[in-house]
């Protein structure tokens, strides 16, 4: 912990499950079978990786989910212990959620997801006193968009009336209302998903000051838009700023830099840091990241980070 930061508290609300990683040189066209060079098991999904991120730059992270009770959900709760995060894990009838990543030669990846027993989550079991003792003085409530559509508005009611802010990384972009976006203290999309929010079609490029201009006709307060290699967006009213990406070697896979970049900046606002200085950090942390393969396993601890921005 450097001077002047407090520990932080951050509860995430997410999808813990199993991931299947294979690369590839290229990615098959519709109907083509190709060869993959490499494949390997990880415990991952959106939620789980910001939490690890939370976690691993040094704040006090609880994680709460639904997995199935099977051999993945077993694995999940003991990954999480072994991060150090307190895991409130409910088990369902559904299998545990699992994701198959392929990543290309070059690192760019897709994402096929089953959302399984994640998506089984209910607003009564957030309501549950476990849970509601869990939040208790958190600084931050991290959701994403892999909950069904009734729980994240139950995340939202609960965060509200325990006077959490919440930040939401809006991915996948789909099905969102519009009502829960403006309660948002901040939105983490990349430039894919926040073009979807703003109504605007996979083809265009919209200027800083259209997206500016269609968040705030959102409701929108406060957006961290990640640009891949280009950085990421920060936009806070009617001002905006561009954090440049951070490079400290190969681009290996960029699987997970979206969710180290999400979970990292609530990290460092949840421990006292400025947005922009936040975001700062969380750019190196996610630069870090796409330089190792896998989600989860290739987050950097808080020191580093630390270690890149004393150079």
């Amino acid at each position: 912990m450097t001077k002047n930061e407090k520990c932080g508290k951050v509860a995430v609300i997410g999808l813990a499950g199993q991931s299947a990683f294979m690369t590839t040189h290229h990615f098959p066209a519709p109907g083509e079978t190709v060869s993959c060079s490499s494949l390997f098991f990880e415990t991952g999904g959106k939620g789980y990786n910001q939490a690890v991120a939370c976690a691993r730059m040094g704040v006090h992270t609880v994680f709460i989910g639904a997995v199935g009770d099977d051999a993945n959900g077993e694995s999940c709760a003991a990954e999480l212990k072994k991060e150090g995060i307190d895991a409130r894990l409910i088990k369902k009838n559904a299998p545990t959620a699992y994701a198959v990543i392929t990543t290309r030669s070059d690192g760019e990846n897709t994402v096929a997801v089953h959302g399984g027993a994640a998506k089984a989550l209910t607003g009564n079991d957030l309501n549950r006193s476990d849970i509601k003792n869990a939040l208790t003085g958190c600084d931050y409530l991290l959701l994403q968009n892999e909950l069904s559509e009734e729980c994240l508005s139950a995340a939202f009611a609960l965060a509200q009336k325990m006077q959490i802010p919440v930040i939401l990384n809006p991915a996948p972009a789909e099905r969102i209302p519009k009502e829960l976006l403006k309660e948002c203290a901040l939105i983490t999309p990349n430039f894919g998903e926040v073009k979807s929010l703003a109504g605007f079609t996979e083809n265009d490029t919209p200027t800083e000051q259209a997206l500016k201009h269609s968040l705030k006709t959102l409701g929108i307060k406060k957006a961290a838009v990640t640009m891949g290699g280009k950085g990421a967006l920060l936009i806070d009213g009617e001002h905006s700023c561009m954090i440049p990406a951070f490079s400290p070697g190969k681009t290996i896979d960029t699987t997970g830099a979206g969710d180290t970049f999400s979970g990292a900046l609530t990290a460092f606002l949840a421990k006292g840091y400025p947005l922009k200085e936040a975001a700062e950090r969380a750019a190196v942390a996610a630069g870090i990241s796409v330089t190792k393969k896998g989600a989860a396993g290739s987050i950097p601890a808080a020191k580093d980070v630390e270690k890149y921005l004393c150079t």
